[in-house]
């Protein structure tokens, strides 16, 4: 079984970095501009522009996770963000998605015997670690 950071780490997160590359070109920035804010190669932003990555789980309906993404592209277009603060707020929405169970489908396809098994690992509280 893939765990949800393992999930994440290959879908949500260039999901999401996908939208905020979309709303940095919409504000005029290069790809190689864009490639130094998010910390990804020029390469990585034309796929994400021509979505040839980043559309393995589809945020396009979910307005909170857009203006989340807007909140990052304006503030690396106003030069308000550093790197560190992008990837922090990458983190949180990254969070978010998975404590509202928005990447529970996908997660299914990956791993099917998880539908059947009324998983909510994403969503639960942060309990005390076990070690």
């Amino acid at each position: 079984m893939q765990t949800p950071y393992e999930i994440a780490s290959k879908s949500v997160i260039p999901a999401i970095r996908g939208m905020i590359s979309k709303g940095l070109i919409e504000r005029d920035l290069t790809q190689a501009q864009i490639a130094r804010a998010l910390g990804i190669t020029q390469p990585a932003v034309s796929k994400y522009f021509w979505e040839k990555r980043g559309r393995a789980i589809d945020f396009d309906n979910r307005e909170d996770v857009k203006s989340m993404t807007e909140v990052i592209a304006d503030g690396i277009a106003n030069h308000k963000l550093n790197k560190l603060q992008v990837a922090n707020m990458i983190k949180e929405i990254c969070d978010y998605v998975m404590r509202n169970g928005y990447m529970c489908d996908l997660h299914y396809v990956v791993d099917p015997q998880l539908k059947n098994s009324n998983c909510k690992i994403c969503m639960e509280p942060h309990a005390a670690s076990s070690f």
